[in-house]
């Protein structure tokens, strides 16, 4: 049956993509408001996930400061009606992130977005061991446990895993070996969930350049460079295109998407 585009004034607002304007396909999930689950919620591109997810979607957020998120999901409730649910929670925690995911008691979700991670700057000959752990087990093994818990509820829903990646997924720098590492290695998780779960869950791996958040402010300062936030990208464009990735049809996958900003000086 072909879909019939209703006049805007008709449609309620929630309904119309903010990034396409276009209204989405009409499924039979039609009837509940769709549940998106994002962790590193308070802060700069999880941030920006969550307000622009909360447009349409109830709301799961995990982060590690349970004020913070507080604070966001009465914001955001104000501003859109959103349900939202918080979590605070370390993600390298594994008991304290199945216990969480238990309490939840999440039937179905739409869609899954890790934001959450942690960077380093340093060269290899100055790493130690528990240096790598910290990242390789915030950046790469949270993100495949969080995922593996919550897959039930994905799978009722053909549901969407966004992992949020990097421009370092795909190469690397002088001192920066470590976070490549972890980014190249959540870009292979993102992979392979995708073929072993093809046609049931969807896979999106996004790789923002450089993103005007605090992470960046820190990897400026280790490098002793001047900041200058016009340099970088909004973390409400990468926001824009989980978006895209969230809005697309279910019988199509926005599999990997690279972001850069428009601008390179």
């Amino acid at each position: 049956m072909s879909r019939r585009r209703m006049s805007p004034a008709v449609v309620p607002p929630a309904a119309v993509s903010p990034v396409t304007g276009e209204i989405p396909q009409i499924t039979g999930r039609h009837q509940r408001r769709h549940m998106a689950l994002v962790t590193g919620a308070t802060s700069g591109i999880g941030l920006a996930i969550a307000q622009n997810l909360a447009l349409d979607h109830d709301l799961v957020l995990m982060a590690r400061n349970g004020s913070h998120l507080d604070e966001l999901a009465a914001v955001l409730s104000e501003e859109n009606g959103t349900r939202v649910r918080t979590c605070a929670v370390d993600l390298t925690d594994d008991e304290a992130v199945a216990k969480a995911v238990t309490d939840l008691r999440l039937r179905s979700l739409d869609i899954l977005v890790h934001s959450a991670g942690v960077e380093s700057s340093a060269p290899i000959a100055s790493l130690t061991p528990a240096q790598w752990r910290e990242v390789l087990d915030l950046d790469l093994v949270a993100v495949a446990h969080l995922t593996s818990l919550v897959l039930p509820a994905l799978r009722a829903t053909r549901g969407l895993v966004v992992m949020i990646n990097s421009s370092a997924g795909l190469r690397t720098w002088p001192g920066h070996t470590l976070y490549s590492a972890a980014k190249a290695g959540l870009k292979a998780l993102a992979d392979g969930l995708r073929e072993e779960e093809r046609g049931v869950v969807r896979v999106t791996s996004i790789f923002p350049g450089s993103v005007d958040t605090p992470m960046q402010h820190r990897v400026q300062a280790a490098r002793g460079g001047e900041y200058r936030a016009e340099d970088h990208m909004s973390p409400g464009s990468v926001a824009a295109a989980v978006r895209l990735a969230a809005d697309t049809s279910l019988d199509a996958v926005v599999e990997d998407l690279s972001i850069r900003p428009a601008e390179i000086l």
